[in-house]
């Protein structure tokens, strides 16, 4: 049993991809079902508009299900508007690798493609239409951003205070978590050194929820136990530095037919449960301790590197 002294752990569970990129509803619905047997609430990063037409506040039978998940504790936030390309900028390295390729040659490739579109007029047409069509959705706008597959630049953020909102959730502690699923054990790194495993600001008006890692992502049984492992490390350093457990996970591999990443969660929060006796919560509650002061947000001074990423001095 762990002994540590944090007066309160906090673990938030957070789902990426249901909504316009992953339309699915029954496996949505699994998500639902098997946090709601976890007891663990989750907020949902949806993503507003998808190919086919599909668009979340005229998808009646899908939002029965998210907000009926809300009356049951969860939450909804955003996830960029159509997860299409490098919609808000080039990808983490990490993600540029999951492909194969090399990232640099990645990063000059998406360049090519998609840098006429990384500018602030254009960001601010994608996050209003994304904002409006999440309001007519739910009623209320979101809190929190995350971009699909964290793809950003610096002037991103300047544009989300724009526009209004103060938080996102778009930043990686443990980078590893996607070394693991290209099936590199041996020698992958560790946390990166810049990403504090606690909020943060970004900019004078936008808090960063960062998140510690993702270890659900394309299972296999005899992968369970290494991916596991991980994830039981950084809950223990997450905790020993006094911070927040942000998980990240996607509902198309959570709600499988298979059960391999449902088989790791539920270990990894048994425990959390039992071990740390954290606090289940979703990033909406997280928020609320943060502007009651109940969460401290860390003394971090981020700077500008290549690539148009964030790190710290």
């Amino acid at each position: 049993m762990t002994n540590l002294s944090a007066p309160q752990r906090r673990f938030v569970v957070t789902v990426d991809d249901p909504g316009g990129l992953i339309q699915d509803i029954p496996t949505l619905q699994r998500v639902v079902d098997f946090l709601g047997e976890e007891g663990a609430p989750a907020s949902f990063f949806v993503v507003p508009r998808g190919e086919g037409d599909w668009q979340l506040d005229r998808q009646e039978e899908w939002l029965a299900v998210a907000q009926q998940a809300e009356r049951h504790g969860h939450d909804c936030q955003l996830h960029g508007l159509d997860h299409a390309g490098c919609e808000f900028g080039p990808y983490p390295a990490f993600i540029f690798a999951l492909g194969g390729q090399d990232p640099k040659e990645r990063l000059r490739l998406a360049r090519e493609e998609f840098g006429h579109l990384w500018r602030r007029e254009v960001y601010v047409e994608k996050l209003g239409t994304a904002i409006e069509i999440f309001e007519n959705a739910f009623g209320r706008r979101p809190q929190v951003l995350r971009t699909g597959a964290l793809s950003q630049t610096p002037e991103l953020y300047d544009v989300v205070a724009d526009v209004g909102m103060r938080y996102v959730s778009n930043m990686i502690v443990d980078p590893r978590g996607w070394e693991y699923i290209i099936g590199n054990y041996d020698a992958p790194g560790d946390w990166d050194p810049d990403v504090p495993p606690a909020p943060y600001k970004l900019t004078s008006e936008v808090i960063n929820l960062p998140i510690i890692s993702e270890y659900a992502w394309k299972l296999t049984p005899e992968k369970i136990e290494k991916h596991l492992a991980l994830g039981l490390e950084d809950l223990r350093r997450v905790y020993e530095a006094d911070g927040v457990f942000i998980l990240v996970c996607h509902v198309q591999e959570v709600g499988a037919e298979h059960p391999h990443s449902r088989v790791l969660l539920h270990r990894l929060l048994e425990v959390a449960r039992q071990d740390y006796q954290v606090t289940f919560m979703t990033v909406r509650e997280l928020i609320a301790d943060i502007e009651s002061g109940a969460v401290r947000v860390v003394d971090h001074k981020p700077k500008i590197t290549e690539g148009g990423y964030y790190s710290g001095n």
